[in-house]
C-alpha cells in the first residue's frame, strides 16, 4: 500500500515545512502506516546529505544551452495555483535529486552487516527515556541503529551526533509514533572513534544522551 503524500517526507525530514504544514503532516503520519515506514527508511537523510559534494549534483550537460527539443521549457503555471504551492515544487524537486544521488551511490541501503556493532545504552533519570544505539563503522562515517522507549507519542525527534572536537551534525529525524521494539536507522559522517555522544532531542530539550 502506498500514499501520495510520501512526496512530502523529504521536505519534512529536512525541517522545511512551515509550522502549520508540519502539524498537518504529523497528524497524517499518525494514521498512515505507509508514510511511517517510508519515514523510517529516509530518517538518515539529513546526516547523509552532509556527505554529498556539490560536484556530485552537477547535471552532465556538455552544451551550456541544451537542445529545446530534448529539454523543453516548462509550461506556464496555472493562474489559480497558490504561490506557496509554486514555491514548494522546486524544493520537492531538489530533495528528489538529492535522494536519487544518495540511492545511486548506495548510501541509503542500510543493513547491520560487517563487523559486530558497538552498543551504547542509557536511561535518563529525569525524563525516563531509554535509548540503545548500535554503531557500525563504515568507510564514509558511522551507521546508527536506535531503539528508544518511553518517548511520548506524537513528538518530532532529532538525533544530534557530537564528536570529540566539539562539532555536531544531525543523524536523523523521525516521529515518536513507532513501536518501541522498532529499530530506527541513522547515520553520521563522523568516524566511530570520533563520536563523543548521541543526544535525542525533542523541542530543543535533550531527552537522553547516549555515551560509550
Amino acid at each position: 500500500m502506498s500514499c501520495d503524500r510520501t512526496v512530502a517526507l523529504g521536505v519534512y525530514l529536512l525541517g522545511s515545512l512551515d509550522p502549520a504544514e508540519r502539524s498537518a503532516f504529523e497528524r497524517h503520519l499518525r494514521t498512515c502506516a505507509a508514510c511511517r515506514r517510508e519515514m523510517l527508511r529516509l530518517a538518515p537523510l539529513p546526516g547523509l546529505l552532509s556527505q554529498v559534494r556539490l560536484e556530485d549534483l552537477e547535471l552532465p550537460f556538455e552544451d551550456p544551452a541544451p537542445d529545446p527539443d530534448l529539454y523543453p521549457l516548462p509550461e506556464p503555471e496555472p493562474a489559480g495555483e497558490p504561490a506557496a504551492a509554486r514555491r514548494r515544487w522546486p524544493l520537492f524537486a531538489g530533495v528528489g535529486v538529492l535522494v536519487a544521488v544518495l540511492v545511486a551511490v548506495g548510501v541509503l541501503v542500510f543493513r547491520p552487516a560487517g563487523g559486530d556493532p558497538v552498543t551504547w545504552a542509557a536511561v535518563d533519570g529525569g525524563t525516563g527515556v531509554a535509548a540503545r544505539a548500535d554503531l557500525v563503522a563504515k568507510s564514509w562515517g558511522t551507521e546508527l541503529w536506535l531503539s528508544i522507549r518511553h518517548v511520548p507519542p506524537g513528538r518530532r525527534c532529532k538525533l544530534v551526533v557530537h564528536d570529540r572536537a566539539g562539532k555536531a551534525e544531525i543523524g536523523g529525524w523521525w516521529s515518536s509514533d513507532h513501536a518501541e521494539d522498532e529499530r530506527i536507522p541513522g547515520s553520521t559522517s563522523f568516524r566511530l572513534d570520533q563520536i563523543e555522544r548521541l543526544d535525542l532531542v525533542v523541542d530543543m530539550d535533550v531527552l537522553v544522551s547516549v555515551r560509550p
